[in-house]
C-alpha cells in the first residue's frame, strides 16, 4: 500500500512538471471554460478539502497559469501542506522540487511578486541546499525592495541573518553588513513607530535579534566607532524605555565596556534598585569603590544579601562588607563581618587572611606599638594565619599569609620575656583590647 501511495504521489509530481511552461490565461483561450475550474477548486481549497481541490487546481495551472496569481499562492500552500505530512523522504523531495516549481512558474507568468519571493527565499534556506543560498538571498532582496516599509518582519530578519551566515561569500563584505543593518534599522524603526501596526510585536522582537547579531559579529569594544554605534543603539532603547526592567538589563549588557561610568553607574544602580543581587551589587560597588566611596559600596553589599540564597555569595558580599570597613579602618566591623562570612562559608579564605591582618595591624592600637602589649596580637593572628594554611584553597592567599608568619615571627616574645610574666609556651591566653580572643602563648 505503501509502495502504491509513493507511485500515486510521485505521478502526481511528475505530472506537473511535464506540464506546457507557457503562460496562457484562458483554458484554450476560451473564458467561459475558466471560470467553473477555478471557482470549483477555490470552494474545495478554502474549506481545507485540498484532495477534492487538487484536479481543478491542477487544470488551472496546466492550462490557466496566468488567469489568477492566487492559483500560485494556494499552489505553494498546498505543497508546503504535503511536505510537513509526508513521512517518505523520497516523496517529500519531490514535493520539494514541485513546489519550486510553482514558485518559478508563477513568478514568470506574473512577473515579480512580493509574496512570492518572500516564501521562495525562505524556502530556498529551509529545503534546499548550500549552492541555493544565493539564490534565496536574491529572492529575499527583491521582496525587501517591492515591500518598502510594508516588509514582512521575518523576512526582515531572515535576510539580516543570511547575508550574517555568509560572511564573505558572494560578495558579502562587512561593510556590505553594516549598510544593510542601518537600511533594514530604519525600516523596523518606523514600522515600531506606528501604533497601529498589525505586526507591532514582531518587529520590536526582530529589532531585538538584528541588533544582537549586530553588536555580536561587527561591534568592536575597543573601537571608539563601534562603540558609539553600540551605545546610539542602545541608550535610544533605554531613553524609549527608561523603567523597564528587561529593557535596563540589556542596555547594560550590551554597552558594557563602552558606556562612561556616569551611564554604567546610573544602569546599574536601577538594576541593583529594582533587582536587586550578587552580581549588580558587587560590579556597582567596584565603580564605587575606585572613588573611595566605601559606606555607599558597603550599603550595596547589605542591600544584595536579602536577596542572596547562595551562602557562598553570601559570605563573599560579607567578605566585601568585612575589607571595606577594613579601609575604613574600623577593625572591630571589619572582624564582625568576615566572622559573618565564615558562617556563610567555612571555607572563605580571604575571611579569615582579613582578620589575622587586622589582629596583625592591631599593635599600635592595643600597647604603644612595641612591648609585650603590641606583641601578643600577633598569637591570634598567627592562628588565622594558619587556619589560612590549613584551608589551603587559594595558593596566593596561602603564601601571603606563610610570608607574614615568617617576616613577623621575629616580633614575638622571647621565651623568657613569657617566663618573667608567668606564662608558658602553648599556655592559653586571652587577648584584651578590641581583640577579646582566645589564643595560645607563642614565641620566637
Amino acid at each position: 500500500m505503501k509502495k502504491f501511495v509513493l507511485i500515486i504521489g510521485v505521478s502526481l509530481v511528475s505530472a506537473i512538471s511535464v506540464m506546457a511552461q507557457d503562460c496562457a490565461r484562458y483554458i484554450n483561450g476560451d473564458s467561459t471554460k475558466t471560470t467553473a475550474p477555478y471557482s470549483i477548486y477555490r470552494e474545495f481549497f478554502k474549506k481545507g478539502l485540498y484532495s477534492e481541490a487538487y484536479p481543478y487546481w491542477r487544470q488551472m495551472y496546466d492550462q490557466a497559469p496566468a488567469f489568477r496569481q492566487q492559483t500560485f499562492f494556494d499552489g505553494i500552500t498546498y505543497y508546503s501542506d504535503l511536505i510537513q505530512k509526508t513521512t517518505d523522504n523520497t516523496l517529500r523531495q519531490n514535493y520539494v522540487d514541485t513546489l519550486f516549481d510553482v514558485y518559478n512558474k508563477g513568478l514568470k507568468c506574473h512577473g515579480d511578486n512580493a509574496y512570492i519571493l518572500g516564501k521562495k527565499g525562505v524556502d530556498l534556506l529551509k529545503y534546499g541546499k548550500n549552492a541555493d543560498i544565493p539564490e534565496a538571498r536574491i529572492a529575499l532582496e527583491k521582496n525587501l525592495a517591492l515591500s518598502g516599509n510594508n516588509a514582512y518582519p521575518y523576512y526582515v530578519q531572515t535576510y539580516f541573518k543570511l547575508l550574517v551566515s555568509q560572511l564573505g561569500k558572494d560578495g558579502i563584505t562587512e561593510d556590505l553588513v553594516m549598510s544593510k543593518y542601518e537600511e533594514l534599522s530604519s525600516l523596523i524603526d518606523k514600522n515600531i513607530a506606528n501604533p497601529n501596526n498589525k505586526y507591532l510585536q514582531q518587529f520590536k522582537e526582530v529589532k531585538v535579534v538584528i541588533d544582537d547579531l549586530f553588536t555580536a559579529n561587527f561591534a568592536d569594544k575597543s573601537n571608539p566607532e563601534d562603540c558609539a554605534k553600540l551605545l546610539e543603539i542602545y541608550l535610544k532603547k533605554y531613553n524609549a524605555n527608561p523603567n523597564d526592567l528587561e529593557t535596563i538589563k540589556n542596555v547594560y549588557t550590551k554597552t558594557r565596556g563602552c558606556a562612561d561610568s556616569a551611564t554604567n553607574v546610573e544602569l546599574l544602580q536601577k538594576l541593583n534598585k529594582m533587582a536587586p543581587n550578587y552580581t549588580y551589587a558587587t560590579r556597582l560597588a567596584n565603580l564605587y569603590i575606585k572613588n573611595k566611596q566605601y559606606d555607599s559600596a558597603i550599603a550595596l553589599y547589605q542591600n544584595a544579601l536579602p536577596a542572596e540564597t547562595d551562602s557562598i555569595k553570601k559570605g563573599d558580599l560579607y567578605y566585601y562588607m568585612a575589607f571595606m570597613n577594613y579601609a575604613k579602618e574600623n577593625f572591630p566591623a571589619a572582624r564582625d563581618f568576615a566572622k559573618e562570612a565564615i558562617k556563610m562559608d567555612s571555607a572563605n579564605i580571604r575571611a579569615y587572611n582579613l582578620i589575622a591582618i587586622l589582629y596583625l595591624s592591631s599593635g599600635p592600637l592595643c600597647g604603644p606599638g612595641t612591648g609585650f602589649q603590641s606583641q601578643i596580637v600577633l598569637w591570634p593572628a598567627f592562628d588565622y594565619f594558619n587556619k589560612v594554611i590549613q584551608i589551603g584553597s587559594d595558593a596566593e592567599v596561602v603564601a601571603e599569609a606563610k610570608k607574614y608568619i615568617a617576616d613577623y615571627t621575629q616580633y614575638l616574645p622571647t621565651k623568657s620575656e613569657i617566663t618573667a610574666k608567668g606564662l608558658k609556651v602553648g599556655g592559653t591566653y586571652t587577648v584584651k583590647c578590641w581583640i577579646n580572643e582566645e589564643t595560645t602563648v607563642k614565641v620566637k
